[in-house]
C-alpha cells in the first residue's frame, strides 16, 4: 500500500495553472512548476506523470469550472436575455482584468497547445461545444421570451466567437469599456 499523497491535489493544480497561465505553457518549465506549486518535480511527475499531464490536469479542471459558471449564470437568471448579459458581463470583466492570469486560460491553451496536441485540441473542442449548447438554450429561451430574433445555434457561434477573440485581445490589455461594448454590440446584433 502506498503512502497517501501529504498535498491538496485541488491546490496544487491551481497553483500549476495559474503558472501556466502567468508565464505560458512551453515556456513554464518543472523546475518553475516546483516552485509555484511548492512540490518536488519528483512529487509533481509521480503525481501527475509528466508535465504534459499536469497541463492536461489544469485544463480539464479550469474547462469542467468554467462551464459550471457559465450554466449557472444562464441557468439561474431570470430571463434568456438576462442570463446572456450576466455572461458577457463576466467575460468583459475577466477580459480586462489587468492580473497576470488576464483572459482565458482555454485561450491560452488553445494557441499554445491545440495545433500540436490532439488530446487538448479534442478537449477544447468538447468545450466548446458544451459552451454553445448552453449558450444556444438560453437564446431559445430569449427567443421564446420575444427578446431576440435568431437561429440559436447562429447566435451561440457568434457570441462565443466574439467572446473567444476578445480573451485574445485581453492578453494585450483591453479596457474594461471596450470590452463592454464590443460584447453589447454582438448582443445587439442577435435582435
Amino acid at each position: 500500500m502506498g503512502r497517501p499523497r501529504e498535498f491538496d491535489e485541488a491546490q496544487v493544480v491551481e497553483k500549476a495553472r495559474n503558472a501556466f497561465w502567468s508565464g505560458g505553457v512551453a515556456a513554464t518549465s518543472i523546475t518553475d512548476l516546483s516552485t509555484a506549486t511548492g512540490l518536488s518535480t519528483g512529487s509533481l511527475y509521480k503525481a501527475f506523470g509528466s508535465k504534459a499531464g499536469l497541463t492536461d490536469r489544469t485544463l480539464q479542471d479550469y474547462l469542467e469550472t468554467s462551464y459550471e459558471q457559465v450554466r449557472r449564470t444562464l441557468d439561474d437568471a431570470p430571463t434568456g436575455l438576462a442570463g446572456l448579459r450576466a455572461w458577457l458581463t463576466g467575460a468583459a470583466d475577466a477580459a480586462s482584468d489587468c492580473g497576470p492570469t488576464r483572459g482565458c486560460y482555454a485561450v491560452v491553451c488553445a494557441v499554445e497547445l491545440a495545433e500540436r496536441d490532439e488530446q487538448a485540441r479534442a478537449r477544447l473542442r468538447r468545450h466548446d461545444e458544451r459552451l454553445r449548447a448552453v449558450l444556444a438554450d438560453a437564446i431559445r429561451r430569449a427567443v421564446a421570451e420575444g427578446d431576440l430574433r435568431v437561429d440559436p445555434a447562429a447566435g451561440a457561434r457568434l457570441l462565443l466567437t466574439t467572446v473567444v477573440g476578445l480573451q485574445v485581445d485581453a492578453r494585450k490589455g483591453v479596457s474594461r469599456d471596450a470590452a463592454r461594448s464590443t460584447l453589447d454590440l454582438a448582443l445587439r446584433a442577435l435582435t
